[in-house]
């Protein structure tokens, strides 16, 4: 993603660049993310359960759903990880804390076993060590510091316009596909929109541009996502296009991280070398747990709606046992 030369000027009157902050501000935002996404694992796994009880659809559905407590329940645990992911944001990295939301997967497997009373067999506890190990990897080239930024609205804008051209690119491009190629191109789409959404609430958050300006953008970036996600999950269920987002959104909020934010990246040959080997357990690993139904992974996708950031992704997860027997999970 182009930005103009001032952009990344550490001497530019767009960027200034002060004391940087201690590394104590980080270790709170990664609390604060993992407990986000421990909020979202249980809203997904309670909604899901409370939805498959109902025999309704549509608004008579969230009608018979809003008179249940444990739904409302869900809700609150969604508020509730939104606003710590915001909170995490205004301490920390967003190539840091962003990457962490894929753990839901891994939170909600044995959350869903549990309320559906059944056992995570190995090959689930297999994937899912795939991708906190994978994750963890990763998470080596994460910066330790953070350098404060100061965005001229013209760079948040021109981010705007590129990210967007991004998002219409991919649709166009979903437009000229057949079969399953489609979806997972329009969820790549969702997921350009939900990590732009993010990258807009931690500059919204931290003051690095006018706080109106970011926030509009990342509530447009958040429900652009989501639009464009349900497109992706009516024609290509959720499996493919729910790997597809857990990847390509926290690939977007890096890229906005390091070109626009300034996040240094520690980029030592052992550290790339050990994240590339990480990047490939974490897509297997999250491969595996979003297979759909037919396939032999035991854990599968049935339904949902994604987002990150200010608006963090919702989906829904079907956890089904060597048997048969399945729970649902939606986040």
């Amino acid at each position: 993603m182009p930005f103009p030369d001032h952009v990344s000027s550490m001497t530019s009157p767009t960027l200034a660049v002060g004391p940087l902050p201690g590394a104590g501000n980080i270790g709170a935002a990664v609390v604060l993310a993992l407990l986000s996404t421990g909020c979202y694992a249980t809203s997904a796994v309670l909604q899901e359960r409370e939805a498959a009880r109902q025999d309704a659809r549509g608004a008579a559905l969230v009608w018979r759903l809003a008179h249940r407590p444990w739904w409302w329940l869900a809700v609150a645990a969604t508020v509730t990880g939104a606003a710590l992911h915001i909170a995490a944001l205004a301490l920390g990295p967003l190539s840091l804390v962003q990457p962490l939301g894929v753990l839901v997967l891994v939170l909600a497997l044995p959350l869903g076993a549990r309320l559906g009373g059944r056992v995570v067999t190995r090959g689930q506890w297999r994937a899912a060590a795939a991708v906190v190990l994978g994750l963890t990897a990763v998470l080596t080239l994460a910066p330790h510091r953070v350098p404060p930024s100061h965005l001229a609205p013209s760079v948040i804008l021109f981010a705007s316009v590129a990210v967007a051209g991004t998002a219409l690119g991919l649709v166009g491009l979903a437009a000229h596909l057949a079969g399953r190629a489609a979806p997972v191109v329009r969820a790549a789409a969702a997921a350009t929109c939900f990590g732009f959404a993010s990258g807009m609430a931690r500059i919204a958050v931290t003051g690095a541009a006018p706080f109106l300006l970011a926030a509009a953008l990342a509530v447009l970036g958040a429900v652009s996502g989501l639009g464009l996600a349900q497109l992706a999950y009516r024609n290509g269920g959720l499996g493919a296009p729910l790997a597809t987002q857990n990847l390509v959104d926290p690939l977007v909020a890096v890229i906005i991280g390091v070109t626009l934010l300034g996040e240094p990246l520690q980029l030592t040959p052992t550290r790339v070398a050990t994240a590339a080997i990480g990047l490939v357990a974490t897509i297997t690993g999250i491969w595996a747990l979003t297979r759909p139904p037919h396939s032999p992974s035991p854990l599968a996708a049935t339904t949902g709606s994604s987002g990150t950031g200010a608006g963090q992704d919702e989906c829904r997860l079907r956890i089904t046992d060597e048997e048969g027997n399945s729970t649902g999970v939606g986040r």
